[in-house]
């Protein structure tokens, strides 16, 4: 029950949150759990979407897309907000 009604939760994400939007976040928030072991960290996931929007505007000629930086920002805040109120 537990497992068909998380799925169900999955399939509502992914029809409202586009996939690029929430790999990003996803990326965010695996890169701020660095910031456990020195909150330096923090922005290494904020350096990584940088880059990647520069990559795909210079390179790949598909724009910088300020929506994905915001994704990955909103990555960072879980971790954020854990390190701060602990």
């Amino acid at each position: 029950m537990i497992i068909s009604w998380f799925m169900s939760l999955q399939s509502k994400i992914e029809k409202i949150v586009p996939k690029d939007k929430l790999m990003h976040f996803c990326i965010g928030l695996l890169l701020a759990q660095l910031a456990y072991l020195s909150l330096w960290f923090i922005v290494l996931p904020l350096f990584v979407g940088v880059v990647k929007e520069l990559y795909d505007k210079y390179i790949r000629k598909t724009g910088f897309n300020w929506l994905d930086l915001l994704a990955t920002v909103f990555g960072i805040m879980p971790v954020l907000v854990i390190i701060l109120f602990r």
